[in-house]
């Protein structure tokens, strides 16, 4: 008898499922992303929480690869450094733990990232992607390979900038999948801050001549003699650039904003139609001086006022200022008629 002995060896093989992230044609090496935000200026006098740039184009920084992730994964991102805080962001609603304090003191970064596949989870509460986030995916098919992050950023004044020019360069932030680090992100960004000097003493001090008037020049209440041109001269100016987008119009260029009050014994008599009383040591009776806009309309009196355009270099905002009658007489009593003005600048 012969007998045989059939012996047999069954292999099971399936394929492989895909899960976490890795990168489709290099080892699992974080990349070293940058991203370049070139020369933002900071008007000086804008307040907390103005955004400095326009945020809205995407910038989009390249792996070099592409990072495939399914069928279950996370990603997930991270900010490195402090964090500023209670910052009112004027035109992005940005969470409260989004705002980076670079290493310019005065100056935020926030960042957010598009461009994910739809299949991702987005966190309920964040979904526009400020980093820090952490994205989900459970899905049975895999997702395309992601061959950048797609970046928004925007740069956020968190306090006092010092005047000048300064340079941000760091390491800000980094991504992360189950496998491991994907990627660091570095920013950099010159930020200069934009505004002018005063003139020193003497410029600083503005004399304008009124001229001498007979009494006949004036016919009655409100009647005035012809104005009188002088100006103010702001040295060593850096106009910035035009930002139009912020909500609440902080940044729509850079301007010289001029706040006039009454200085030693002048007040101020009708603010809204720019009237300032003679000083204690005038001797004429039932006039005052007002105050012109360079078009001819009064100068709002003790606040900031929108007027010139900043250019780099020198800008000079023209004024104008006459006298004008208040007494209800036919004409005001004549004696020497001076007046005491004092003015400050804003940037905006």
């Amino acid at each position: 008898m012969i007998s045989f002995v059939l012996g047999a060896t069954f292999t099971l093989s399936a394929t492989p499922v895909r899960a976490a992230c890795t990168w489709s044609g290099s080892n699992w090496a974080p990349k070293q992303l940058t991203l370049a935000a070139g020369t933002v200026f900071a008007p000086r006098d804008v307040p907390i929480g103005t955004t400095l740039n326009n945020f809205s184009p995407i910038r989009e920084l390249a792996f070099g690869d592409r990072l495939v992730c399914g069928l279950t994964a996370s990603y997930s991102t991270t900010l490195i450094g402090p964090l500023a805080s209670n910052i009112p962001v004027d035109s992005l609603n940005v969470p409260a733990n989004s705002v980076l304090q670079t290493n310019v003191p005065g100056v935020g970064l926030t960042m957010y990232m598009t461009g994910f596949a739809t299949q991702w989870q987005v966190p309920p509460d964040n979904r526009s992607r400020f980093m820090p986030f952490t994205l989900t995916l459970n899905i049975n098919t895999a997702v395309a390979g992601m061959p950048s992050a797609m970046v928004r950023y925007a740069l956020i004044k968190t306090g006092d900038i010092a005047p000048g020019t300064h340079t941000i360069n760091q390491v800000v932030a980094a991504g992360d999948s189950d496998r491991g680090r994907i990627f660091d992100l570095t920013f950099t960004a010159t930020v200069t801050v934009a505004g002018c000097s005063m003139p020193v003493a003497p410029g600083n001090q503005i004399n304008v001549p009124m001229g001498t008037w007979e009494k006949r020049v004036f016919n009655g209440k409100n009647s005035t003699t012809p104005a009188q041109p002088f100006a103010i001269t702001l040295n060593s100016c850096i106009a910035g650039s035009n930002y139009p987008g912020n909500a609440n119009g902080y940044f729509n260029g850079n301007y010289a904003n001029i706040q006039l009050d009454g200085n030693k014994t002048s007040n101020i008599i009708d603010a809204a139609n720019g009237i300032l009383s003679l000083s204690s040591d005038s001797t004429a009776q039932g006039v005052a001086i007002q105050v012109l806009r360079d078009d001819g309309t009064p100068m709002n009196l003790g606040l900031p006022v929108r007027l010139n355009r900043i250019v780099d270099g020198t800008t000079t905002v023209p004024l104008r200022a006459r006298y004008i009658q208040t007494s209800d007489g036919p004409t005001p009593m004549p004696g020497s008629a001076n007046g005491y003005a004092s003015f400050s600048v804003t940037y905006r």
